[in-house]
């Protein structure tokens, strides 16, 4: 007897030891741990994989619309067998990157930024950015200003500034084809990217300066969660306009994710309003670093623009999920369209609408939205209009930039966008993994110009490209209002 306690003691040691020797979690306890030095269990990883591709196949209206279902199918595989060993946070957020990244969907993604945010929130980093400029990367903000804007960085600690760039890449979003505009993003991601990534207590930026010195420069620290509030950092939603002296109209529209619809459309008028006084008879709309938002906001910029009065026709192919617009309502809302498309049944929209509301979940559902975007003022320009992107104009930017160039409203400048002519999906529910607790955007919604019934994947294109170049960061020039001779105020500076 003595014998076999003594054997089951040894066991119950040695048992003790391997579980206490186990480096994996099965749950990742978020900002209470580092990212890079945390490891999930395969299991837990697994599951999430799982789960992931049955949401995406059950939410996503069409996930084989950019890519065929092969590579679809190939991408999860990979995944699945890239996490059947223990993994860092860090590597598991690459290998689920590089699956939903298959899709080519810039709504269905993987935002670095979050994973930055989910680790030990006391962690230390030095935000930046660069810009990439004939194949080579320059320096455009850095905290605390210690460097000079237009340094020329080779490398951040030991990672060469391509391999950062590379890296930057593999982890951003894409619509369709839109390499341009994927590069472009990639650059700016590079910053977050390197945070996130880094094992050290430091960043160590060597460079190569203006007068062509050498030297590294050992980059200022704050915590991460500092830079949740800001800070200068991240754009915030704006809309403002300006006249110069030669009375043309520059509106500047950061984002169409408006906090209040009425109050955006206020200010849109506002300043149609002062064309219409000025007499203004060219005018300019700046879309460049716009992600996109609300599409009402968006057509409510095509309302002054479409002076011909021509009708917007744009399919709406929907898939019925719990994640769905119509299932995302608040219960008065919900109560409330319910009782309009009864009233109206079967007449309208909202009858199509209601259709695909009773419909079980699945069920997909195009419905044709023909109409006449309108404004308040129920005023048109019809003067010169110029179009200014670049690749973070996306999403509903994107939509307006293929409505401007199939209805050849004006000219288009910048640099190509992060969308097509064939439209965009968008309408992104936010789902969390249930161990990896990693939050991914998928779309809901495609939306698809009438024209368009074969897919374009390439990106809308400019007219005229105009692109940074170095003299224009060390100057602090904006190049296209430096080649359309236009003066910012003061304020905008």
């Amino acid at each position: 007897m003595r014998f076999l306690d003594s054997i089951i003691w040894i066991y119950i040691f040695f048992q003790s030891i391997t579980i206490d020797s186990q480096k994996c979690w099965d749950y990742f306890p978020i900002r209470k741990a580092d990212i890079n030095q945390t490891y999930i269990c395969p299991e837990s990883m697994i599951n999430d994989l799982v789960e992931l591709k049955k949401t995406l196949l059950e939410v996503h209206p069409n996930p084989y619309l950019y890519q065929e279902k092969g590579k679809f199918d190939f991408a999860y595989e990979q995944a699945i067998k890239a996490a059947s060993t223990e993994k860092t946070m860090t590597e598991f957020a690459m290998i689920v990157s590089d699956f939903i990244n298959s899709i080519h969907d810039s709504h269905t993604n993987l935002n670095p930024r979050d994973i930055l945010y989910m680790g030990y929130n006391r962690k230390m980093i030095c935000p930046f950015n660069i810009v990439r400029i004939d194949s080579s990367f320059y320096l455009e903000k850095i905290y605390k200003n210690g460097l000079r804007v237009g340094t020329k960085i080779i490398s951040f600690n030991s990672m060469s500034s391509d391999s950062l760039f590379r890296l930057s890449k593999r982890l951003c979003f894409i619509e369709g084809n839109a390499q341009d505009a994927q590069n472009e993003v990639a650059t700016r991601l590079m910053g977050i990217v390197f945070n996130w990534v880094n094992k050290e207590n430091k960043i160590e930026l060597a460079y190569v300066d203006t007068t062509g010195k050498k030297g590294t420069f050992a980059c200022p620290m704050m915590e991460v969660k500092k830079t949740k509030k800001g800070r200068g950092w991240f754009d915030e939603d704006e809309l403002t306009y300006f006249f110069d002296e030669k009375n043309r109209g520059i509106l500047i529209i950061k984002s169409f994710e408006a906090i209040s619809l009425r109050s955006f459309q206020k200010e849109v008028d506002a300043f149609f309003i002062e064309v219409r006084k000025r007499q203004t008879k060219e005018i300019y709309i700046d879309l460049r670093d716009n992600k996109g938002g609300l599409i009402r906001a968006q057509e409510y910029i095509m309302s002054y623009l479409n002076y011909t009065k021509k009708n917007h026709q744009i399919n709406y192919l929907y898939k019925r999920s719990k994640y769905d617009r119509f299932s995302l309502l608040p219960f008065y809302q919900e109560w409330q369209f319910a009782r309009m498309a009864k009233r109206a049944y079967p007449k309208g929209i909202i009858s199509k609408e209601f259709d695909f509301y009773k419909s079980e979940m699945g069920t997909q559902m195009n419905i044709l939205y023909d109409y006449l975007p309108k404004n308040r003022t129920n005023q048109t320009f019809d003067g010169e209009c110029t179009l200014i992107m670049n690749g973070f104009s996306m999403s509903a930017s994107a939509m307006l930039a293929a409505w401007f160039k199939e209805t050849q409203r004006g000219k288009i400048i910048g640099t190509p966008c992060m969308g097509t002519l064939s439209g965009t999906f968008g309408n992104a529910a936010v789902i969390f993994l249930e161990n990896s607790r990693i939050p991914i955007s998928v779309s809901t919604l495609k939306f698809t110009p009438v024209k368009y019934e074969k897919i374009e994947l390439e990106a809308v294109q400019p007219d005229q490209r105009i692109e940074y170049k170095l003299d224009d960061l060390i100057f602090h020039r904006d190049p296209v209002f430096q080649i359309l001779q236009i003066r910012l105020p003061q304020k905008f500076k």
